[in-house]
């Protein structure tokens, strides 16, 4: 059975708010690069975004929102986040202090900062929706089987 994320609608909201945000930062980048993988697009004004990249926040922005309606789904979409967002931070910045043109995917700092914040947000998800008391129709703990349960008047 699916847990809904009642108690966690804040949570969904935020999540929702992100998802838009990376397809609309995705397909800015797809509509001003065309179909060129190799080729950068300033979107913004900050990003510099190749297609690839651009379909990679197109897919992680549909996956936040399909992963927003559900608990589990957004416990394990920030984990999956903050790990991923925390790797490629380090990746990029430990590679572009070696030599900035020496990264393999191209990363500048605006998408290190990006992956950066992506992984904070993650963090404070993750936090919020584990912290987050259950909604209505979920209980906190089990009934105990009817034979255990005390006999009252007799």
């Amino acid at each position: 059975m699916v847990e809904r994320a009642t108690g966690a609608r804040t949570w969904s909201a935020v999540l929702d708010v992100e998802g838009a945000f990376l397809v609309a930062l995705g397909l800015l980048a797809l509509a001003g690069a065309g179909w060129h993988p190799s080729h950068d697009v300033a979107v913004l004004g900050v990003f510099h975004l190749n297609t690839a990249h651009a379909v990679l926040l197109v897919v992680v922005g549909a996956f936040a929102l399909a992963a927003s309606p559900f608990r589990r789904g957004m416990l394990v979409f920030a984990t999956v986040q903050m790990v991923g967002g925390v790797l490629l931070f380090l990746y990029g910045t430990a590679e572009s202090t070696v030599s900035p043109t020496r990264t393999a995917l191209e990363l500048g700092p605006a998408e290190n900062f990006l992956h950066a914040g992506l992984a904070v947000l993650g963090f404070i998800v993750l936090c919020g929706v584990s912290a987050a008391r259950p909604g209505r129709g979920e209980r906190h703990r089990r009934r105990p089987p009817s034979g255990l349960r005390p006999r009252i008047g007799g």
